[in-house]
């Protein structure tokens, strides 16, 4: 069961991030609907429609060579932005990118207008030179080839603007409020904390991880059923995100009766690569991806460093009213029966901040920006840990600053 999940998880990965499979069915549907048309086209109307089947298929190559010239286009810049946006920004921006649906519906456009000429100009074979095209046939060819034509210009619309640093910092923060909106889904049955301190009983069994990979799920309803024992629980130590090797301890679970490892990684999916759907620390990397990338010697872009912070903050004091952190199950005695530990919004401000820090602590736009990183993540933290984990970042950042001016000083 656990081998048909992981199967099951790697092939909806594959067909997000596939850019094969809407071309397969673009060029499935423009073969059925021309086989469709041209069969069930009405007789043309001499007066009206004297287009001749020779001059149809002289039409419908030439439409053949624009779509073909169209998509040399549109591969050609896709080629470019992935190489612009892979050594520009990140290039797990890159993945992310190809998972969205824009490069989909070109390509299976594409696919759908290219194959219905084809399959049109194969039927038209059958007819006469000199007898009258199907009209029908030739409406729906110049609809596509419109439709096609405002697909391109979309695209190489959309294209450039992603280039754009504001756009691509702010199409990673609205996914980063996607993915928090994804786990508060996936926990809406759960009781969801900041953080918990849970003792590990003395009689508790390791949870060891049967797989290479990463946690991308964890089902605590069925979790909770099987700990139907009072007293009885399970901790996991992380969750969406986490990587994990065969044979590591990645919890522990305490109960009387004994559970197979095989009832408990039933409820536990591990995948071969992290979901940027709904792991946030996935989306948040990306940001800060982005940020390391300005703040390097080879580019020294400290204003897109400034702004990657700005937007972090603003991120973080929005997930942060969200229920989102660890995620708990009780028992009808208020006892804990599941706990899924996860990174807090104090631990992930954290670990994104210092990051920057450490690339941008000379330069004192980057240095005041996350200064009020900080001091934002103490003000809407909902927990104690968070808000000392947020002063205990702004000392730190006080210091970098306070160290840089006296350095400053002895220089001049």
């Amino acid at each position: 069961m656990r081998n048909i999940r992981r199967m099951l998880d790697n092939l909806r990965t594959t067909v997000a991030e596939s850019q094969e499979i809407t071309a397969i069915l673009g060029t499935v549907a423009g073969i059925v609907l021309a086989t469709v048309i041209e069969r069930n086209s009405p007789q043309p109307d001499p007066e009206t429609f004297a287009i001749t089947v020779a001059q149809a298929r002289t039409s419908l190559l030439s439409a053949l060579g624009l779509v073909f010239t169209g998509l040399s286009i549109v591969l050609a810049l896709t080629a470019l932005t992935a190489g612009n946006m892979a050594s520009k920004f990140s290039a797990r921006l890159l993945r992310m990118r190809l998972r969205g649906n824009g490069n989909k519906w070109v390509l299976a456009t594409f696919a759908l207008t290219a194959s219905f000429i084809l399959t049109s100009q194969v039927l038209l074979r059958g007819r006469e030179p000199e007898d009258l095209a199907p009209p029908l046939v030739m409406s729906v060819s110049v609809v596509l080839l419109i439709f096609t034509g405002v697909m391109i210009v979309w695209y190489i619309n959309g294209t450039l603007q992603s280039l754009r640093v504001d756009k691509a910092i702010g199409w990673i923060a609205r996914r980063i409020e996607r993915a928090a909106k994804a786990q508060e889904h996936e926990s809406r049955h759960d009781i969801v904390v900041p953080d918990i301190d849970v003792e590990r009983p003395s009689d508790a069994a390791d949870l060891v991880a049967p797989d290479h990979g990463y946690i991308v799920g964890v089902d605590t309803d069925r979790l909770h059923r099987l700990m139907s024992e009072p007293e009885a629980c399970v901790l996991i130590d992380g969750g969406s995100g986490r990587a994990v090797i065969r044979g590591e301890t990645i919890g522990w679970v305490s109960t009387s009766s004994p559970i197979s490892d095989n009832d408990l990684f039933d409820c536990i999916t591990i995948s071969n690569s992290r979901d940027p759907q709904d792991d946030i620390g996935y989306t948040v990397e990306v940001l800060v991806d982005i940020a390391l990338m300005a703040l390097s010697p080879a580019v020294n872009d400290p204003r897109t460093g400034v702004e990657c912070t700005e937007e972090l903050t603003a991120v973080f004091a929005s997930i942060s009213r969200r229920r989102v952190g660890v995620r708990t199950r009780q028992h009808p005695d208020d006892s804990l029966s599941v706990v899924v530990q996860a990174d807090s919004v104090g631990d992930r401000l954290d670990a994104a901040g210092r990051q920057i820090l450490l690339y941008g602590g000379s330069d004192r736009t980057v240095t005041a920006a996350l200064a009020r990183l900080g001091q934002q993540g103490a003000r809407f933290a909902t927990s104690e840990r968070d808000r000392r984990l947020a002063g205990a970042f702004v000392d730190d950042v006080d210091a970098v600053r306070a160290d840089g001016a006296s350095s400053a000083g002895r220089g001049w």
